[in-house]
């Protein structure tokens, strides 16, 4: 009678689920090719923004003898520049620079005094690549607008095929958004571009904050994109830890992905609440059946129930164990980088630079005068002051590989590989700049501003350097420019004080 009974239930409960998962598969199969579908109209879209782009910096290309024997005739918001500016509503500018990175033609309204873009990615690249291919870089701040832009640039050569200088179209991530915005989404779905090397350039609804972040450990970069260059699979994503059915699509001229992921867990919600009255109906008759089998059943279920116990035991502890090594490299106080953390991640900078050979730097950042802080609003408020401090720093447009740490009470540290000295310098340059337009109130400081203020030293480390001497040097320049007058940066070579 047991044994009758309980193949009775399993025939049940096999064909009831065999209707629910056939139905939750369709579902999931539908999902998927509204993803993959999405993701491939976001990469025809960014494909024909880029293209449109590249085409008129071919045309500037063409004409770049008249734009040196004539900038005025192009630049300035009647040029015609602006012209072609004009016709391309993702563009935020047109800019022609010359071989030292001097403006030599823009849209811009208002040229900086001596500008150089000499210092830019873009810049740097074409310098060192005698190639005609397009470059796209990743997100910067515009140094004409402000706006957050990409960079897509061609390289100019003279008629000898030497470096001239490079013209560039900065495409707006606003008019990503603009766009995005008229797709319907969910509170956990997204969609984004991101640049071939894992780099996100925007991602709705994320803010700000996440551009430029590196997802280049994630499924996607790390085999999904190299076995096929559209499709669809789910995975949790790096940024807010959600899990997504996700479709995504390489461009193929440009080096981008299109992404558009949809929250698996509420799509396990609306397909539950659409099969509702057939899940309870299964279930109210599995249950019949199950009520007069119950004895024969119950030391199955109890060693079922046991072994989802262990199993919940076992993802906690998992979580917990995470939980720990997260904290064991993060400041309790500020939440950015610890002492273990900065002194792990620049050691590994440093064996990462003895095979590349490119340099690594280091700035050490002390708050001016904050034992009168202290002494002055109480340490409650001074480590308020930290929390603020921090939160600029952290904030600041930096590359994914730039670290932002705590060293120790009021100093802080940027560890930025791949970075040489006067690169380094313009870094700490706009740390200072950041903070001074946060304008925290220090009225206990000995500076005339009144206002919280950093200290910097810069330090690079030059083949076989140790961290230790790294951090020697950047200490003594930052013990340089305290002596100095404080808020100001001083390098290891030679100082250069912020007015």
């Amino acid at each position: 009678m047991r044994a009758c009974l309980m193949m009775i239930s399993a025939a049940v409960l096999f064909t009831g689920t065999w209707s629910l998962w056939h139905s939750w598969h369709g579902t999931v199969q539908d999902a998927e090719k509204d993803a993959k579908n999405q993701s491939l109209s976001l990469s025809r879209q960014a494909q024909d923004t880029f293209l449109q782009v590249e085409l008129t910096l071919e045309e500037l290309t063409r004409n770049a003898d008249a734009i040196f024997n004539a900038p005025t005739h192009f630049a300035g918001p009647s040029g015609l520049l602006a012209v072609q500016k004009s016709k391309l509503p993702q563009l935020d500018g047109l800019f022609v620079y010359d071989a030292q990175g001097r403006w030599l033609a823009t849209t811009a309204k208002n040229v900086p005094k001596n500008a150089s873009n000499a210092d830019r990615e873009y810049f740097i690249w074409h310098r060192a690549h005698n190639d005609e291919l397009i470059h796209v870089g990743h997100v910067i701040r515009s140094r004409s607008s402000g706006e957050l832009i990409i960079p897509v640039s061609l390289r100019l050569n003279d008629a000898q095929g030497q470096f001239r200088g490079v013209v560039l179209g900065t495409v707006k991530i606003d008019f990503f958004r603009h766009f995005y915005s008229w797709y319907e989404q969910g509170p956990g779905d997204l969609l984004g571009l991101l640049h071939a090397d894992g780099t996100i350039l925007y991602i709705r609804p994320f803010a700000d904050n996440v551009i430029n972040r590196s997802l280049a450990h994630s499924p996607l970069f790390t085999h999904l994109l190299k076995s096929a260059l559209t499709g669809t699979r789910t995975w949790k994503n790096r940024v807010d830890g959600v899990t997504r059915l996700t479709g995504y699509a390489r461009l193929e001229r440009y080096p981008l992905v299109a992404v558009a992921g949809y929250d698996y867990t509420a799509l396990q919600r609306t397909w539950f609440s659409n099969n509702a009255v057939i899940i309870i109906l299964n279930g109210l008759l599995l249950l019949l059946v199950m009520v007069l089998g119950l004895l024969g059943l119950k030391q199955f279920k109890t060693t079922l129930r046991k072994q989802r116990e262990l199993l919940q035991v076992r993802d906690e502890l998992t979580r917990v164990n995470h939980t720990l090594q997260d904290l064991a490299l993060v400041d309790g106080l500020t939440g950015i980088g610890n002492r273990r953390q900065f002194d792990f991640y620049l050691e590994q900078c440093l064996i990462r630079a003895q095979e590349t050979g490119l340099p690594v730097s280091l700035v050490m950042l002390d708050i001016d005068f904050f034992k009168n802080y202290n002494d002055a609003f109480g340490h409650v408020a001074g480590d308020e002051c930290l929390r603020l401090v921090a939160e600029v720093l952290d904030n600041l447009p930096r590359r994914a590989t730039d670290r932002v740490t705590r060293y120790g009470g009021e100093e802080f540290a940027l560890i930025l590989p791949g970075t040489g000295p006067v690169e380094a310098t313009y870094v700490a340059k706009r740390a200072l700049e950041a903070l001074r337009r946060a304008a925290l109130p220090h009225s206990a400081s000995q500076l005339p501003e009144k206002i919280v203020t950093l200290s910097g030293g810069v330090s690079t480390a030059g083949p076989g350097d140790s961290a230790d001497a790294l951090k020697r040097a950047a200490d003594a320049a930052l013990y340089q420019a305290k002596r100095a007058g404080r808020n100001q940066i001083m390098g290891t070579g030679a100082a250069s004080k912020e007015e």
